[in-house]
């Protein structure tokens, strides 16, 4: 059987929305290797017990602490010891990489109107066949619940303009404990400042505090009450949304590519004429001073979001409110080949 390298150096949400097209290679190959970021290793072992060849690897034009890369001629190398490559990302460099290799290889390319997982399946059936992306990702759908009794609020964020104002944060918290429920208050290494000001905010109601890290077993055990997730656009809602339900709130990024998976789950956000824009980069610069995508969306926004019984899409004043959204936007996905 023929040997398969995945190539996906993002950040830990990308992976986690790569989870089916990779589970769907390696049930179909014996031997694949698994190249992923450095700092996505750690999520890389936990998903894919059964990959034994996992590779960190740094390239530069990714990295936002501007770290230097892995040499690109080492990973040619690396990668042309395999019979084939997958590659489930689409830019300039990594195509220039590809241009260079010896061995075929597809590459998921799509759009902002395409869910990502929909991209990459795309790609991904011409190395394995057809698979299903719910089953490879969760198994079982997770089903929104009528009446939850326990919030997650997920205050990280993969990228500044996705931020919501803590102040909203502490609002959601309070309109939900009147309701009954109990809240857990959730984000990464990077967020615990603003856990522990939102948890001030909070004294007279009753709630947790979980600063994920590497312990992803134990993000999952602490979940296990939760009943929903309400969190803005970033890698730990999407960890999340392996578990549990999601209800995301959307600004600058395309939405409609990046929505965290679930067929129940329900997304936020104004689509605003300038979304997506430039969120990070190393030669642009984001000029935008009223952020007004995430500004313009308000607690009573997303209270009126999670308790209505919405079809798959709704107005909410200026908001749309839509479900399932990457199980209704397939949009065109294509796959291009034949780079050496």
């Amino acid at each position: 059987m023929s040997s398969v390298a995945i190539l996906k150096p993002d950040h830990l949400g990308d992976l986690v929305l790569s989870v089916p097209a990779i589970r769907a290679v390696r049930a179909s190959h014996e031997k694949v290797g698994l190249f992923v970021a450095s700092g996505s290793c750690g999520l890389a072992n936990f998903l894919f017990p059964d990959i034994d060849d996992i590779r960190g690897i740094e390239l530069r034009h990714l990295s936002r602490r501007g770290a230097d890369g892995t040499p690109h001629e080492a990973l040619i190398a690396w990668l042309n010891a395999f019979d084939h490559v997958l590659c489930l990302r689409d830019d300039p460099v990594l195509r220039r990489i590809l241009a260079d290799l010896r061995v075929p290889c597809d590459i998921a390319s799509g759009d902002h109107l395409t869910h990502e997982t929909s991209i990459q399946k795309q790609a991904a059936t011409r190395v394995c066949g057809p698979y299903s992306r719910t089953r490879l990702f969760c198994g079982v759908p997770h089903a929104w619940p009528d009446a939850p009794r326990h919030v997650a609020l997920c205050v990280a964020a993969g990228f500044p303009t996705n931020r919501w104002a803590n102040a909203c944060w502490a609002e959601l918290a309070g309109h939900l404990n009147r309701r009954g429920i109990r809240i857990t208050l959730l984000g990464g290494p990077g967020e615990r400042d603003d856990l522990l000001l939102l948890s001030r905010l909070l004294k007279r109601i009753e709630h947790d505090v979980v600063v994920g890290d590497d312990d992803f077993a134990g993000l999952f055990d602490a979940l296990a009450p939760v009943d929903l997730v309400v969190a803005t656009d970033g890698g730990t809602a999407h960890l999340c949304s392996l578990r549990k339900p999601v209800c995301s709130i959307f600004g600058s990024s395309p939405w409609r590519r990046y929505a965290p998976f679930g067929h129940a789950n329900v997304l936020i956000t104004r689509d605003e004429l300038c979304s997506p824009c430039v969120q990070f980069s190393a030669r642009e610069v984001n000029g935008c001073v009223t952020r007004e995508c995430m500004a313009g969306i308000n607690s009573f926004n997303v209270e009126e979001a999670i308790f209505s019984k919405s079809p798959a899409s709704m107005r909410v004043g200026a908001l749309r409110v839509e479900r399932g959204v990457s199980h209704r936007n397939g949009g065109r996905e294509r796959s291009k080949a034949g780079f050496g």
